[in-house]
């Protein structure tokens, strides 16, 4: 006899689970069929969806709103709906289970645990982190389950140059912006969104139409880097394979790109874990629960590099979402 299997998909939200043991062909199997009932209504409820991840030690909010990203808006209470590279997702969180829904099901699998460093043990991380001191174990107890995202490189340098003396809301409007005057539309769930241009499709951009996008002083800065990067197009590439110290000397090359938006593109988009970046929060709350004084960014790095080694980056993101939201 043959036997097909199919995955339901559902959100655990005030729903009861039944599970049925049954005989098939005098052998015994176990076939656990959930019936989702909406208690408040009494109605059955399926949700399917295209992925479901099994996580732990991942907070969907704490990830996508400790700064490190600008393209993802928040569409319920943990659900959220972003542009990554070449898709639109929309992702949910209930428990330790991630529900995904995107417009390409190609390698989507792959695409989110690449994205969201879902293989890495961050269980693991936090509690080796958590014995540094007393004040980096509280704000791992605030904020357990930041992750690290792996950003495109591209979008990443670009984004953050436009980082500069700005803020989150500003930059995300500006990056959404130039997606939409300069990348390719996608159509999901019956709504509009647009992919962040490749080098080729921005290289067509003028100073005065990244002006109209909310840039500001660093429309130069990127309509610069934009064309040095087309004349010398394999940089990007030397920087996925470098060291850090050969990656920051390369990005402190372009235009509007000083030490701590080098810092972000090498943490986010590089893989370089041992950077901290250092702005006016991180700054502050440095200052605050070490060094008691006003302290150059030089002393902060030289201390992060000294005490946080290889975990530094995960360190200052959840000293960066700590202090922003006011627990530290």
């Amino acid at each position: 006899m043959e036997y097909r299997f199919y995955t339901l998909y559902f959100l655990f939200k005030s729903y009861k689970i039944t599970g049925i043991k049954i005989q098939l062909n005098n052998m015994q199997k176990y076939c656990i069929i959930f019936v989702v009932v909406n208690e408040n209504q009494g109605e059955i409820n399926y949700m399917n969806c295209d992925l479901c991840l099994k996580v732990n030690t991942f907070n969907l909010q704490f990830t996508l709103e400790c700064g490190q990203c600008f393209r993802w808006e928040k569409t319920d209470e943990n659900e959220y709906i972003g542009v990554i590279d070449d898709r639109v997702l929309k992702i949910r969180q209930e428990g330790e289970n991630l529900f995904i829904w995107s417009n390409n099901k190609e390698n989507l699998k792959e695409k989110v645990e690449y994205y969201f460093d879902i293989k890495k043990d961050y269980k693991k991380l936090e509690q080796e982190i958590s014995k540094i001191d007393d004040n980096i174990k509280q704000a791992v107890k605030f904020s357990s389950g930041i992750r690290i995202l792996n950003q495109p490189l591209f979008e990443t340098l670009i984004s953050y140059i436009i980082s500069a003396n700005n803020n989150i809301k500003r930059i995300s409007k500006s990056v959404k912006s130039i997606s939409e005057k300069y990348g390719k539309k996608i159509e999901f769930e019956g709504n509009e969104y647009y992919l962040f241009p490749t080098l080729k499709e921005l290289s067509c951009c003028t100073v005065e139409e990244l002006l109209k996008c909310g840039l500001g002083f660093r429309a130069k800065y990127v309509k610069h880097d934009v064309d040095a990067l087309m004349v010398a197009p394999n940089i990007l590439d030397v920087l996925k394979n470098c060291s850090t110290e050969k990656a920051m000397s390369i990005l402190l090359e372009l235009m509007g790109v000083g030490p701590k938006v080098a810092d972000c593109i090498m943490l986010f988009s590089l893989g370089k874990s041992e950077v901290f970046p250092v702005d006016v929060w991180v700054k502050r709350i440095m200052e605050k629960l070490y060094f008691r004084k006003n302290t150059t960014l030089k002393e902060i790095r030289k201390y992060s590099q000294e005490n946080y080694g290889i975990n530094a980056g995960i360190i200052q993101q959840h000293l960066f979402y700590n202090v922003r939201v006011g627990n530290l």
